[in-house]
């Protein structure tokens, strides 16, 4: 078997690329776990300052030495601040000072970068290094580890979104398992553990949503030169006349004018836990 027919991280056989560079890597999690074994070093056969395949720094030693690091850091700097849209290996290399094509010498496409990014995104906050006080502390502290995460990084909420098929990115599984531990020594049966963990990620990332959407609405507005999401118009005015929605309109101005997430999302949060609570007495489980 040829060295290009082999996974770099693991060994196992690759099947061939229907079109494109070769695979170097079996999945998500082999590429994740070659990244952080290199994070710290140039990559192999890098010569001192220089470039794969070269003696030289690229460029007659103008150019910066590249790394997957500084490539996946540069890559995040630009979705924090415009977003996924704006990310391509292009933008990346212009503001690294390099070419697109020395980019690639290190990270094999767009989409491997992104896979990278959420990996390093999700590494740089440290998982609790100590026990819960119980199941609802757990939680509470899985959740607000999660929300400081999507508004530090609105972009990555996209890419670990609760969905039917799980994601191969081992800090992300590493994440969830952490958030698991908070029923350690309840008795549950996985099935449940796995419905009362679907309810709590679920609303977690249905609030992180609105927020997300708010930034790109932001953003999208102060790219364009339109009203911002949150100044008044015409429109939405309408909404509060009275008599006019005698429900919403008063519930809106109440509720919601203007937003508090922070504050909403911890009154709904203390309803999701509240409501486990009461199925986990419900069954008679001492908690």
């Amino acid at each position: 078997m040829s060295e290009q027919s082999v996974c770099a991280s693991c060994g196992r056989g690759l099947e061939p690329a229907e079109r494109g560079r070769p695979r170097r890597y079996c999945s998500h999690a082999c590429r994740a776990r070659a990244y952080r074994a290199r994070r710290t070093d140039a990559p192999a056969g890098l010569p001192e300052g220089g470039v794969l395949g070269s003696g030289v720094p690229e460029g007659g030693g103008s150019a910066p030495q590249l790394t997957v690091e500084r490539i996946v850091r540069a890559g995040i700097d630009v979705a924090d601040t415009e977003g996924l849209d704006a990310l391509s290996m292009r933008r990346v290399a212009t503001d690294l000072g390099a070419s697109t094509m020395a980019l690639y010498r290190y990270v094999a496409s767009k989409d491997d970068l992104v896979a990278l990014m959420v990996e390093a995104a999700l590494t740089a906050v440290p998982l609790p290094d100590t026990l819960p006080r119980n199941w609802r502390h757990g939680l509470e502290r899985a959740a607000y580890r999660d929300w400081e995460l999507y508004h530090r990084h609105p972009w990555i909420l996209s890419k670990v979104l609760v969905t039917a098929w799980t994601h191969s990115s081992p800090a992300l599984a590493a994440d969830s398992e952490s958030a698991f531990s908070a029923f350690d020594g309840l008795g549950l049966e996985p099935a449940d553990a796995f419905r009362y963990m679907f309810m709590f990620a679920s609303y977690v990332q249905g609030v992180a949503l609105t927020y997300v959407s708010d930034v790109e609405a932001e953003r999208q507005a102060r790219s364009t030169g339109r009203r911002t999401a949150h100044e008044p118009d015409d429109e939405h005015s309408s909404l509060y006349e009275p008599g006019a929605y005698p429900r919403l309109g008063p519930a809106m101005l109440a509720g919601a004018n203007p937003w508090d997430l922070d504050a909403l999302f911890a009154a709904g949060l203390a309803g999701v836990l509240d409501g486990i609570a009461a199925d986990i007495a419900r069954r008679g489980i001492e908690a």
